[in-house]
Parts: C-alpha cells; structure tokens; sequence
C-alpha cells in the first residue's frame, strides 16, 4: 500500500506531498535521485546536502571544523574519486 501518491502534469513535473517531504525531511534544493533496485523497481532518495545533516556521521577526534574546512575537504575528496574514474577508464581503453 502506497505512503503518498502524486499526479504526473503534463510536463512531467510532480508535488510530493508533505506529508512524504516530512517523513523523508526533504527540504527545498534537496537533490532527489530515483533508483533502479535489484529487483528492477524505482527508489526515490533524497540527497540533502546541510551540513547539519553531516555532522558526527563519521567519527573524528582532531580539532574543531569550520564549514570552510568541511567544503575543502569535500572539493578534494571529488577530486580523487574523478581521478580515480579517469584512470579507470583508461585502463579499460575507453
């Protein structure tokens, strides 16, 4: 039995309704990606990207951040995985 349902206009667009955007905490200029699962059915994730939303998800016993810290760190991490994607492919000779 479905949580909530939508209607689809006719440009595709949809209004998750409140009660769903509650239940999830998606808040507005969350990211939503829609996933294919093993079994071949679509998963909706929200992807939020506050940092309140982050914070003590990993442990860590240095010194204080700053959010500036965190964006840095973040901006390097991306980077090394697209290098990592990169060397990848050409060792795949795509």
């Amino acid at each position: 039995m479905p949580i909530a349902s939508a209607k689809v206009t006719s440009k595709g667009q949809i209004t998750l309704p409140a009660k769903l955007r509650d239940q999830l905490g998606i808040k507005p200029g969350d990211r939503l990606d829609f996933e294919r699962n093993r079994d071949g059915k679509v998963e909706l994730v929200a992807r939020t990207e506050r940092f309140e939303d982050l914070r003590g998800v990993l442990p860590y016993d240095g010194p204080p951040l700053t959010d500036e810290d965190i964006v840095e760190m973040v901006r390097q991490a991306r980077s090394e995985m697209g290098q990592r994607v990169l060397d990848g492919l050409k060792r795949s000779g795509k």
